[in-house]
């Protein structure tokens, strides 16, 4: 079944078989711009007027990510763009601008697209959201794939280097894969959206999903150092972290390295938590002999450094939950899952306790909850205020 395709909107066990190789795989110019005009063409004359679009980075193998594969289904027709070929890829997205754009999973893809050509496409819909509404507990790709129509996509090239060229068929294939299925399955759960009376949350939560991309700072952050983890150092040990994170930005850097081959943020936070207890520490087994060398000469130079050059702890934003929040920010919790429970969807969806917890000790839900979520969490939040009324 693996390399068959549907049209759109149909039950794919129901269609004829084609051949696999129904895409083309574009990297000049001059192609791209012919595929374009074909695709005006057939956009013009097909009565679906949706596109597809997923992307392949090299994140996992050089050190600068850039996107590497960009592949496109146009109604039905698909295509590989070679983006490290065609620096101007602007004609491709002008089109997918013109129609309603499909992704799954499109958190990543969008980032990658803004800080690449600084794109935000006009309307974008997501396969992955539209699954969690519907109240998939699995909801990759491949799990969906499989659930709905009985078909296996390989994950081999999952985390292959698509910086590599030429891209081998198993590559290309995994490719195409990735936007073959999408409009199918997104006629699937668009019928369960609107069966469930969802529809409308689905549109919200895309439409957050892009705003919430667009939001974020390009700009590096602040002490980037500071990793996941690190929030239970003290200076001694965040001193450490530090310069161990520096060194392994250069050495990655050199070597066009992703910096977790070199040392993951997890090792580095337990590194400087041995450090502070003052326990031996030694490099991770297979490391060559300078980078071994350069790890003790930092413990060294840390180690007798001057403490008031030590970063400090940073202050926490928030201020301590009085018990009265506390109680409130449980009990909105547990009238979330109820909701929740009774929609078979995660609790999470509704909103996460982080938010929960804003909510509680910030009063004003409107930038913090959709209008859906707002919604359901309407009778939990007025039963806290009449709470705080009556005890007031």
């Amino acid at each position: 079944m693996r390399g068959e395709v549907t049209t759109p909107s149909m039950d794919p066990s129901a269609q004829t078989p084609v051949p696999a190789a129904d895409h083309e795989f574009i990297d000049t110019p001059a192609h791209l711009e012919q595929w374009l005009a074909s695709m005006r063409e057939w956009m013009e004359r097909s009565p679906d007027k949706r596109c597809c679009l997923d992307t392949e980075a090299d994140s996992l193998h050089h050190y600068h990510e850039k996107l590497c594969l960009l592949q496109v289904n146009c109604a039905g027709r698909y295509a590989l763009v070679d983006p490290l070929a065609i620096a101007d890829v602007s004609p491709l997205l002008e089109l997918l601008d013109a129609h309603e754009l499909w992704f799954h999973g499109a958190d990543y893809d969008l980032t990658m697209l803004r800080r690449t050509y600084g794109w935000r496409p006009r309307v974008v819909r997501d396969t992955q959201i539209a699954a969690r509404l519907l109240g998939a507990r699995h909801f990759g790709l491949a799990a969906l794939v499989h659930h709905h129509f009985g078909l296996e996509l390989c994950k081999a090239s999952q985390k292959a280097d698509w910086s590599r060229r030429p891209l081998p068929p198993n590559m290309l294939s995994y490719a195409v894969d990735d936007v073959r299925y999408l409009l199918p399955l997104a006629d699937l759960l668009v019928a369960g959206l609107r069966e469930k009376g969802r529809e409308d949350w689905f549109h919200q939560s895309c439409k957050s999903l892009q705003e919430d991309v667009a939001a974020r700072d390009n700009a590096p952050r602040e002490d980037p150092w500071r990793v996941n983890g690190c929030g239970r150092l003290h200076p001694k040990g965040l001193a450490l972290l530090k310069a161990m994170w520096e060194w392994r930005e250069g050495i990655a850097r050199e070597r066009d390295l992703p910096c977790f081959k070199i040392m993951s943020n997890k090792q580095m936070v337990a590194y400087a938590e041995q450090f502070e207890a003052s326990q031996p520490l030694n490099p991770p087994n297979g490391w060559r002999p300078r980078w071994k060398k350069e790890f003790f000469d930092i413990i060294t130079a840390v180690a007798g450094s001057d403490a008031a050059s030590w970063p400090s702890r940073p202050r926490k934003s928030k201020g301590r939950l009085t018990d009265a929040q506390r109680d409130e920010i449980d009990r909105l919790c547990r009238f979330r899952d109820q909701v929740a429970g009774s929609l078979e969807i995660e609790p999470s969806l509704i909103a996460s306790r982080g938010t929960i917890e804003e909510l509680v000790v910030q009063g004003t839900p409107d930038h913090l909850l959709m209008g859906w979520q707002h919604q359901l969490l309407a009778e939990g939040i007025r039963q806290g205020d009449d709470v705080a009324v009556t005890t007031g």
